[in-house]
């Protein structure tokens, strides 16, 4: 599309400005939101998109939780239905989504198998209580999940593996499994994908968030007011992170781009 790319979809703030008819928000009141150009100093933006911050969250906290939280809700619950007792394989599960879609799905009362593409990273998956962790760099992970799971594989895969991570990860579901696919990678490259395994009767998700926002806000701003009432009792939490001054957004980039961050990097 022509004109600027909108920097930021996301952040945390004090509202400075409230339009007409805007019931239970005013001036003042802390929030974190779904907002387009967040890099900015100020931003403007529909009421639906913003939810009243929890208390005892910082902005900092406060700022990872929209989009990867959103995104992980959207998919594991909205479109996978996941439930308690099923299997879940949470890929690339030290991101922001994959560390949202775990609380998520620990919440669900799921059998969680996850993948990340470091020692470090699978250890702290290890210490966040996940019994099944792999590595995400090697297509092993499919064999190991038929192993422990004596064949039978999971109910659910969130995806963002390209490629043969993609074929892997769908020839290891169950019957009538769900495929929430994520990455973007393969879509835009209009990759090719076999519809043997369908077979099955497996059910393929494309997610991205961005015609969700703009087609539903409504689900949107339901799906926020749940999540903020889990971070309210306790039963969600801010995702880890780490914070870089808006002088030094190169330097927050540059972290992002070698892929070592856990969870979210905040401005």
């Amino acid at each position: 599309p022509d004109g600027p790319v909108p920097l930021g979809i996301e952040c945390s703030g004090t509202i400075a400005a409230v339009g007409e008819d805007v019931p239970g928000l005013q001036i003042g009141d802390e929030v974190l939101a779904i907002a387009e150009f967040t890099f900015g100093s100020f931003v403007t933006v529909p009421a639906q998109y913003v939810v009243r911050k929890p208390p005892h969250l910082s902005f900092e906290e406060a700022a990872t939780i929209p989009v990867a939280f959103l995104t992980a809700h959207y998919a594991l619950n909205h479109l996978g239905k996941l439930k308690a007792g099923e299997r879940v394989l949470i890929h690339s599960a030290t991101g922001g989504v994959g560390l949202a879609a775990l609380q998520l799905a620990q919440q669900a009362g799921a059998e969680v198998f996850a993948t990340a593409g470091s020692a470090e990273k699978r250890d702290l998956l290890r210490w966040l209580g996940v019994q099944h962790v792999m590595d995400s760099r090697s297509l092993a992970f499919a064999d190991e999940v038929l192993e422990t799971t004596h064949g039978e594989g999971v109910d659910v895969v969130l995806n963002s593996l390209a490629g043969d991570g993609i074929r892997k990860s769908l020839s290891i579901l169950r019957p009538l499994g769900r495929f929430l696919e994520i990455g973007k990678r393969d879509i835009y490259q209009d990759s090719r994908l076999g519809l043997s395994p369908f077979r099955r009767s497996l059910s393929f998700f494309a997610i991205d968030m961005d015609p969700v926002v703009h087609e539903r806000p409504s689900l949107v701003a339901e799906m926020l007011q749940e999540l903020v009432v889990g971070l309210q009792t306790g039963r969600l939490s801010a995702l880890p992170h780490r914070v870089f001054p808006l002088s030094n957004a190169v330097g927050a980039f540059r972290h992002m781009a070698q892929a070592k961050h856990i969870g979210k990097v905040v401005l």
